[in-house]
């Protein structure tokens, strides 16, 4: 099993280490394609230097450092951290207790494919709907910019939860949960997946760098495309603007009805907006975060093989 430990600790162990490791790393990105994902926002008028493409991205990256300062850049670094320290472990935690619960009830072998998929969809699911506060204060706190309504995650979700009640911690849970489990279905499932093939089948060493490099960028690249549109549609669902009486949007009323307001007033490509800062992001964050993991898990089999 590509992800396998020995005691089920030590995946959770790995998946926080490897999670918040890669989310220090990618926070600008991460800010930049939030961004990118509400300008012109149901046709409205663009932001200097918030276009379309890789040039557009890196425009907004400038936009950004010069109107509000290099340290904007980490804007919401806290919520992200306790998000990957909740969302990131449970997902990877969960992912091979997952497919041998899944494989005892459903009869598939865990090297399956379709159950690798199947399991990485679940543990993606169950966990961002946990951890949903914590990316709806995120998101908030990127999209601030100069009106600085919180000043730090414990006060965005006091804040968030005093005037929107309850119900605005979970502001886009169902596409935040459809986002998440097609990220980690794919992504875990393709990094699982190529990791095995590159082993068994082209003789790669299972330890070596250059395996976990080629698996992990391949899983970040599949991942961010197969998910931007439910990641567009999180997004604006979060930052909307909500009836403080009701504690519903006042854009969408769903996030089907986001998507579609989004595809009618903006175009179909309007759901990959970000789709470079989201690659670029994807990609460094599977990177590190798949490194640490298994240098942990290599550590974790050493104290094993010692006792």
């Amino acid at each position: 099993m590509s992800l396998h430990t020995t005691h089920w600790w030590q995946l959770f162990a790995c998946g926080f280490a490897g999670s918040c490791s890669g989310e220090l790393v990618t926070q600008p990105i991460d800010l930049i394609k939030t961004r990118l994902h509400l300008a012109g926002e149901l046709g409205a008028t663009r932001p200097i230097g918030y276009r379309d493409g890789i040039v557009g991205w890196i425009q907004a990256v400038r936009s950004v450092v010069r109107e509000e300062g290099l340290r904007e850049l980490y804007r919401g670094l806290q919520p992200a951290l306790l998000r990957q320290a909740t969302y990131g472990t449970l997902r990877l935690g969960m992912y091979e207790p997952m497919k041998n619960l899944l494989e005892s009830f459903l009869g598939y072998k865990t090297s399956s494919f379709s159950l690798k998929l199947l399991s990485g969809m679940l543990c993606g699911g169950i966990a961002s709907g946990l951890c949903c506060p914590t990316d709806v204060a995120k998101v908030r706190m990127q999209v601030d910019g100069k009106r600085r309504r919180y000043t730090g995650v414990i006060n965005a979700l006091v804040t968030i939860h005093k005037l929107e009640g309850f119900r605005g911690l979970y502001s886009g849970i169902i596409p935040t949960m459809q986002r998440a489990a097609i990220v980690t279905a794919v992504e875990l499932s393709t990094y699982d997946e190529l990791k095995s093939i590159l082993v068994h089948s082209f003789a790669f060493n299972s330890a070596s760098s250059s395996t976990h490099l080629a698996a992990s960028i391949s899983a970040g690249f599949f991942s961010a495309a197969a998910s931007s549109p439910a990641d567009v549609v999180k997004s604006r669902m979060m930052s909307q603007p909500v009836d403080v009486t009701t504690g519903r949007g006042l854009v969408y009323s769903s996030s089907l009805d986001c998507l579609k307001k989004c595809i009618m007033a903006e175009g179909l490509f309007a759901l990959w907006k970000g789709f470079w800062p989201a690659f670029a992001r994807s990609g460094p964050h599977c990177i590190v975060n798949f490194f640490v993991v298994e240098k942990l898990r290599g550590y974790f089999q050493s104290l094993e093989t010692i006792r």
